[in-house]
């Protein structure tokens, strides 16, 4: 690259697809084409890379005669910027093929449009000059950055470890990305290996709690990210559906019907940009840490390292404290004294998906809900209020996955959902690994058997 270009690495904004970019090629007898360009990848110091899609009319004038010209701009002050290209080869595999694919993905199962951005390679070009247009002012990477992110990181890391349960560490660790890094819109989600699905268990900066919200893993940008264990940032959502209706769209697409037992995720009113980062233990998915911002371009690749490293950091401690909770040394309390009095509320629980209903109204499923039901029908028999993790993680009929159980996110999730049901159940954390049910009224029981297939759980219990 030339000495008088400017750095690639100071012109990070106009690499983020917020702006279109415009290509120019020309043809082997110099005929000129240009055309609109959405994604111009960053790849090192001297290199970028270009999504090769539609462009029949560039491959071919690229093939013949190998230079191009690109326009950027920057979409915080309007900025240009004129990169000329050397092409080099095109990749069809590898870590930059991956990174622009899935970013392309996620677009395409946000707006419903899978199968028409489909990527067929990235062209390679070496920037030979990057010089601005006209009066723009040369970009200069802020002086002292690098060190104030680092005592953020810093800080970040120190309030994880100061948390003593996992309900406190999903709490103090999305503040903190707000506190710290400014990301004031945040949702914690975990993998559920046995549905293929993520569920939500903790956010910041919502009007409503996202507890118990589902996600398909491989639909839209949380479930890309998911899929492909990578970071997806979308920087600019102009051009595509809002966020929560393009989920709903994608998950009917799939097949999810909409029912009286779907928890939808918040979302940002106004949402611009968004980031997903898979949270990965010992080679295995655990889950999603998903943003939101109301600001175009407030993610983009240059973010990414960054993002990976909060999200590890966040899994790593709540993996500690979900390992901390395995082994309760505290026995079950007594009976309780006296029945709770007044009118009994209805409880059914269907097992077709391990749904349960309080007083008609949806409360939970899967894992959390065979869970409450436990607890339920072991109150009404032996009038027990605490409960162990231990002594559910060797409950056979609850089918929790072996290995990586995530008990913790799951109870955390039931307790969010009673608090707001106002369905007159409670379930507190009362010491190391120990839960105590807590009833404001009587309650009657029903169960509805399935028809269908029956889950491993209750494969087991019919066996």
């Amino acid at each position: 690259m030339s000495e008088t270009s400017v750095p690639l690495e100071a012109i990070g904004d106009c690499l983020q697809g917020v702006i279109p970019s415009w290509l120019a090629t020309c043809s082997a007898d110099g005929v000129p084409n240009v055309t609109l360009l959405s994604i111009v990848h960053y790849v090192d110091q001297e290199r970028i890379a270009l999504t090769r899609q539609f462009f029949n009319k560039t491959s071919t004038n690229l093939n013949a005669n190998p230079q191009a010209q690109v326009l950027v701009a920057d979409p915080t002050n309007a900025d240009q910027y004129v990169m000329d290209l050397q092409f080099l080869h095109t990749e069809t595999e590898g870590a930059t093929f991956d990174a622009v694919a899935s970013n392309l993905d996620a677009i395409a199962s946000q707006t419903g449009m899978e199968g028409v951005f489909r990527l067929r390679g990235v062209d390679i070009h070496r920037v030979r000059r990057c010089v601005p247009v006209g009066e723009t002012i040369r970009a200069v990477p802020v002086r002292g950055a690098g060190t104030r992110t680092l005592g953020s990181l810093e800080e970040y890391v120190r309030r994880l470890a100061a948390c003593v349960d996992y309900a406190e560490a999903t709490q103090v660790g999305l503040v903190a990305l707000e506190d710290l890094f400014g990301l004031g819109h945040s949702i914690l989600l975990l993998a559920d290996q046995q549905s293929d699905a993520l569920f939500a268990v903790a956010s910041n900066g919502y009007g409503r709690s996202s507890a118990g919200a589902e996600v398909a893993i491989g639909v839209g940008v949380i479930g890309i990210a998911a899929q492909r264990r990578q970071v997806v940032c979308v920087a600019s959502l102009a051009r595509s559906r809002a966020m929560r209706d393009a989920i709903n769209l994608s998950a009917r697409e799939h097949g999810a019907e909409s029912s009286a037992g779907e928890i939808p995720l918040p979302g940002l009113d106004g949402v611009e940009s968004v980031a997903a980062i898979p949270l990965i233990v010992r080679n295995q998915l655990t889950g999603v840490l998903y943003l939101e911002s109301d600001r175009a371009g407030a993610f983009g690749s240059g973010d990414e390292r960054l993002l990976a490293v909060l999200g590890g950091h966040l899994v790593t401690a709540l993996t500690i404290l979900e390992q901390d909770q395995r082994e309760s040394p505290s026995p079950p309390s007594a009976p309780l004294a006296g029945p709770p009095a007044g009118e009994a509320t209805e409880i059914v629980y269907y097992q077709a998906d391990d749904s349960v209903f309080a007083g008609g109204e949806y409360v939970i499923k899967g894992v959390p809900g065979r869970i409450l039901w436990k607890l339920l029908n072991e109150y009404l028999a032996n009038e027990r209020t605490t409960f162990t993790n231990r002594e559910l993680r060797l409950d056979e009929r609850l089918g929790l996955p072996a290995g990586n159980d995530n008990l913790e996110a799951r109870l955390l999730v039931l307790r969010k959902r009673l608090a707001g049901a106002g369905c007159g159940i409670e379930l507190e954390r009362v010491g190391r690994g120990r839960l105590a049910l807590h009833l404001a009224r009587p309650i009657r029981l029903s169960e509805v058997q399935t028809s269908g297939p029956m889950r491993a759980a209750h494969t087991q219990d019919a066996g």
